[in-house]
């Protein structure tokens, strides 16, 4: 979905009453501030097996390839946090425990599940939901659940952190009664495989050049935002105690749903470039590596059996691939998961000899091994979907706690992270990167927080009318007026007189989970005084939007003051 903004007024200040609350006016949740960077280090022996009793010598960690001091060192083994080894006498540097472990004690996991109902189907879900409340039977104290689903539209905080099994096990079941909404997608792929196939013989041409063009934008959207749910979920349950796991539940996102769609099309793919959610899945990564979360997604589906139209009920089963000459070789690339052989299928008979089932199945899981690599999890797919939670259980039970205090710069840089394990023979699995966040990437995120939690951020502190709107060729222009409260943006003096510079983020979410880019518009207000208490400043823009249901969140940002102004409101054109 594209926002357009245009006509913006000449800002004025105009006493008022100052409905705003006199408090931090930051309403979108919790801030990310992180000091210390914590590496969960799993290292395993050639059998696969945890390796106890290293010492932090045995450990070198490089940042972009350069080795940094380790400031902080513990052994965590069977969920019990183990004694300082002694060190080598060559070992001269003291390196602290990780400051909440206590030696002798059990150290508890956080576990945020993650409920996939928009590309997720009631019958997979129950599975895995069945087989996680079975193994919350035997928390501890220590341990802690908490559970939000997103349905394409809104984030619901289902149950927050409680350590309570019969409590997690009723939240649990309610989950089971929430709408899954994947049955619906499946018919979004067939509905577009009927027209693919009405246009002639599903071959990629003139003439179904715009269809796949449209269907991958769409799904590109809908996994942008499903996707983007899941950080906005870190986001908000940022900050628990222990171990911090998140248990991603999807339904099914293809990391390049032009691969998906389409094949390995050279045209198809610079042609839907711009739509491709690799950012999102990028921003996934890095807030959980710069939050420590350590992610394991769960492949809902499953493993598929067999190719072809109507052979899974995965929903995309229609096979539009190039030729093999533009698939890559090499033993490991996609193309060669992907299958290889000639032409097309369009009437589902027999099947496709791309291996077509194989092909999709791989896309999606794709997406989820990444995810897992770079975060230092394990990817739950094909039938581990059914002892997923026991296999999060063991793997994130015995590892090394390792902290790095970054010289934190703000710059929006990413950074490559790797441990290496000096003795021979062992290997290591711990998140591969972190990003460090601007301020205002911070904000472009908090905006989406707000557009998508509607459960947790619900105060509302920037006064907005909206007007009558207008038919703009195939989109309506939607009067917008924002009131500014001038006490709480910080006026610094210059040359003319006083200046605020502020920063206008507006995102839009419609009942299709199509989501707006986030555009970062300017605003400056003036006046050759200080405004006096109570005075707010009115900004009047407009807005392009498509005439169907949908979410508005807007979000102003004071770059001096660091304070965010924000309110997330029902659209029904309908009814305006």
């Amino acid at each position: 979905m594209r926002l357009a903004l245009f006509s913006c007024f000449l800002l004025l200040q105009i006493p008022g009453a100052l409905r705003a609350e006199d408090r931090d006016l930051d309403a979108f949740g919790e801030v990310i501030d992180v000091r210390v960077l914590n590496l969960e280090v799993a290292v395993t022996d050639k059998d696969g097996h945890f390796v106890p009793d290293l010492r932090p010598e045995d450990f070198r960690l490089l940042i972009d390839g350069e080795e940094v001091a380790i400031d902080y060192f513990s052994e965590i083994r069977d969920r019990l946090a183990r004694p300082a080894v002694q060190r080598d006498a060559a070992a001269v540097a003291e390196i602290e425990a990780i400051p909440s472990v206590t030696p002798g004690e059990v150290v508890g996991t956080s576990f945020l599940l993650f409920v996939d109902n928009f590309f997720g189907v009631a019958r997979d879900r129950e599975l895995v939901i069945e087989e996680v409340t079975q193994q919350v039977s035997g928390f501890g104290p220590e341990d802690r659940l908490a559970i939000v689903a997103f349905d394409g539209r809104e984030l619901d905080l289902v149950a927050d952190w409680s350590s309570s099994p019969d409590a997690i096990a009723g939240s649990l079941a309610s989950v089971l009664d929430q709408p899954t909404f994947g049955l619906h997608r499946m018919g979004e792929a067939n509905r577009f495989a009927l027209q693919l196939r009405s246009l002639g013989s599903g071959l990629i041409g003139s003439s179904t050049d715009h269809l796949i063009t449209e269907r991958v934008r769409e799904l590109s959207a809908q996994v942008d935002t499903v996707v983007r749910a899941a950080t906005t979920a870190l986001r908000t349950m940022a900050s628990p105690p222990g171990r911090k796991v998140m248990l991603l539940m999807s339904g099914g996102w293809p990391a390049d749903p032009a691969t998906y769609v389409a094949g390995f099309n050279a045209d198809i793919a610079n042609r839907t470039a711009i739509y491709a959610p690799k950012q999102a899945f990028a921003d996934l990564s890095s807030t959980a590596n710069l939050l420590g979360y350590t992610i394991y997604p769960v492949d809902l589906p499953g493993r598929q059996a067999g190719a072809g139209v109507g052979a899974s009920d995965r929903g995309e089963r229609f096979a539009i691939f190039s030729p093999p000459s533009t698939t890559p070789a090499g033993p490991t690339s996609r193309g060669q998961a992907l299958g290889s052989g000639g032409g097309a299928t369009g009437s589902g008979a027999g099947g496709s000899a791309f291996g077509l089932s194989s092909g999709r199945e791989h896309e999606i899981e794709r997406g989820l091994i990444i995810l897992a690599r770079d975060t230092g999890g394990r990817p739950m797919i094909n039938g581990m979907r059914q002892v997923a939670m026991d296999e999060v259980l063991s793997d994130a039970g015995s590892y090394y706690w390792l902290g790095y205090t970054p010289n934190w710069q703000r710059d929006d840089e990413s950074h490559t992270v790797r441990v290496e394990i000096l003795r021979p023979g062992l290997e290591s699995r711990s998140r591969r990167s972190f990003r460090d966040l601007s301020r205002s990437a911070e904000v472009t995120m908090m905006v989406e927080s707000n557009l998508l939690f509607s459960t947790r951020l619900a105060d509302h502190s920037l006064e907005v009318e909206v007007g009558t709107p207008k038919r703009s060729g195939r989109r309506l222009q939607l009067p917008v007026s924002l009131k500014i409260p001038l006490d709480h943006v910080v006026m610094l003096p210059v040359a003319r007189g006083f200046e605020a510079r502020l920063e206008l983020r507006v995102a839009v979410l419609d009942d299709d989970g199509d989501r707006s880019e986030i555009p970062v518009i300017p605003v400056i207000l003036g006046g050759q005084q200080e405004p006096p208490p109570g005075a707010h400043a009115i900004y009047d823009t407009a807005l392009k939007i498509r005439k169907k249901k949908q979410r508005l969140a807007l979000a102003l940002y004071d770059l001096a003051g660091e304070k965010i102004f924000s309110t997330a409101i029902e659209l029904d054109p309908d009814s305006l």
